[in-house]
This record gives C-alpha cells, sequence and structure tokens, in this order.
C-alpha cells in the first residue's frame, strides 16, 4: 500500500512541479516586464548590466524560496491523500486474497475426501465397501454443490441484486421456520418457540427470508445446550417490520461481534460443521432486500439476531 501511495504521490508531485514551473516562468516574465522601461535604460554599460543580472537573480532566488516550501507541503499532502485513496483498494484486494485462500481450503477437504473413497470402489473390493465409498462420495458431492453455491451467491454484489418482489408476512417466515427445525430441537431437547401475531409484511423473496430465518435458528440449535430455549418472533414497526431471533446459549463475545458476518468465520461453537458461510449468505440476504442485519451478545449470555426490512403497506 506505501508503495501505491508514494508513487501516486510522486505523479501528483511530478504535476504540482509542472504547474508551479509554468507559474514561476510567467511570474519572471511579468516581473522582468514590468521592470523593462528601468532595465533598458541600466542596459549597454558593465555596471548596467550586471545590475540587471542581480535582479533577475535576486527574482530567482525569491520565487525558488517561495516555490519549494509550496512544493514539499503539497508533496506531503498528496502522500497523504494517496494513503488515504489507496487503503480501500488493498483493503478489498487483502479480502478477495483471503476469501479465495479460504474457499480453496474449503474446497480442498471434501475433493481430498472424493479421491479417497473413489480409490476404495474402484479397488474392486466386497461389494458393500464399493457402496459405502460411492455414498461416502456423493454426500461430499452434494457438500461440495452447496458450498459452490453460497461462494457463487456472495461473488454478487447484494445491493446490486434484484430479488423476487412479493408481499411477505415475516410471522409466516417465523412459523415456517419453526416447523422446519421442530424435531432437531426436540432431540437437543431445546425449546424453539414463536411469538407475536401481529402482521409484518415486507416486500422480498419469501424463500430467501425463510434461508435467513433457517441459518439464524440452526445457528442457535448449535450454540444452545439442552434445556435452553429458542425464541423467533417478528414484530411491525414505523415504517419497517423486524424479524428476531433469540436464544439463551453460550453466546458471542462482543469483540468478536464485527466480524461475525464476515465469509469463513466461525465463532467457537463446539462440534460446529459447515463451512462459516451462513452468517456471510444472511447479511447478503438483508443487503438485497435493503434491510439489515444486526447481532447482539455476550459470551454466555445468549445471542439476539435482529433483521429489519422496510415495511410493506398493502
Amino acid at each position: 500500500m506505501r508503495a501505491a501511495a508514494l508513487r501516486l504521490a510522486l505523479w501528483n508531485g511530478l504535476a504540482l512541479l509542472m504547474v508551479l514551473l509554468a507559474a514561476d516562468a510567467a511570474f519572471y516574465l511579468v516581473a522582468m516586464g514590468s521592470q523593462r522601461d528601468q532595465l533598458a535604460e541600466l542596459a549597454g554599460t558593465p555596471l548596467g548590466d550586471a545590475a540587471i543580472r542581480a535582479y533577475a537573480r535576486s527574482l530567482i532566488v525569491g520565487i525558488v524560496a517561495a516555490s519549494v516550501p509550496i512544493l514539499i507541503a503539497a508533496a506531503a499532502a498528496a502522500y497523504a491523500l494517496g494513503c488515504l485513496a489507496v487503503a480501500p483498494l488493498a483493503e478489498s484486494l487483502e479480502r478477495q486474497r483471503r476469501f479465495a485462500a479460504q474457499a480453496s481450503h474449503e474446497l480442498r477437504t471434501p475433493i481430498a475426501v472424493i479421491a479417497a473413497e473413489a480409490e476404495v470402489a474402484l479397488r474392486g473390493g466386497r461389494p458393500e465397501e464399493a457402496l459405502r465409498a460411492l455414498a461416502s462420495v456423493l454426500d461430499e458431492a452434494r457438500r461440495m454443490g452447496r458450498l459452490a453455491g453460497d461462494l457463487l451467491t456472495l461473488a454478487r454484489p447484494a445491493r446490486g441484486m434484484s430479488v423476487v418482489s412479493e408481499p411477505v408476512d415475516l410471522q409466516d417466515v417465523a412459523a415456517t421456520t419453526v416447523r422446519r427445525f421442530a424435531e432437531q430441537a426436540r432431540a437437543r431437547r431445546v425449546t424453539l418457540r414463536r411469538e407475536g401475531d401481529a402482521f409484518a409484511l415486507a416486500l422480498g423473496d419469501r424463500e430467501r427470508l425463510v434461508e435467513l430465518a433457517g441459518n439464524l435458528v440452526s445457528n442457535a440449535l448449535r450454540a444452545t445446550p439442552a434445556g435452553g430455549a429458542i425464541t423467533i418472533s417478528a414484530r411491525p414497526g414505523r415504517g419497517e417490520v423486524a424479524l428476531e431471533v433469540r436464544d439463551s446459549g453460550s453466546g458471542i463475545p462482543r469483540e468478536r461481534l464485527t466480524e461475525i458476518f464476515e465469509p469463513f468465520v466461525r465463532f467457537g461453537v463446539d462440534g460446529e460443521e459447515g463451512a462459516g458461510l451462513g452468517l456471510a449468505i444472511c447479511r447478503w440476504i438483508a443487503a438485497a432486500h435493503r434491510g439489515t442485519l444486526e447481532a447482539e451478545s455476550e459470551a454466555g449470555q445468549g445471542s439476539v439476531f435482529t433483521l429489519r426490512l422496510p415495511a410493506h403497506t398493502a
């Protein structure tokens, strides 16, 4: 980043130098021209020519003395502005590099499993071993397909995406999510319930919003121990509607709340599976609906995730 900022500063400094040289030359010519009559009277004698040369030298020294501090100050300002201009680009490139490296790492594991299981199936051993290997290959291929789909989603700018625009009641989204995860909640001995019954209408893609709510509840189930509770609720507000998922789980350290929506970030849930893309996908869906997704949590105190969308008035 420093090298790019320095190059930008050098180009800006060179441009400024050319402007200053042109301005100084113009000032020199104007100053000499204003003294033309007096200088003409002095010309032609040794003493007069020496006086003219002395005047010209003093004029040049004065111009340089005034221009050099301006040039130095402008160069410093150009470097500082160059750093500010280059910083977002450098940060974006670093995020892209890190994203590519993490995506490659996530894809490497299922590829290695597929290769190993395929070798088992090709050895020509017992049929049940070949079937087990092929089943494992199918599972890993499906996992790679889901991961590739998530990566393609995150590669698209959410704000520029057009999603299905139809009236969606967030109460219906909440109810659907509770039905989808009721069996998992019972198996984990976690209470999963929906609260509220007021209409909370928004314009959007119902399937995407159900996906968002499902990701939040899935994370909450992994973080909530047996005997805990998860509540999903929808409520209308002034010009907006909200969907909230609250759990009594292990919580997230407050200092990590700024990073949990980044791709491939996992936040310490024991036995957590997946690539760490769920919350990044949730944020993408919220942004695509011109909404926001916020998190409130403390370690050991549970978490609250709140989706806010513009309200739809029929």
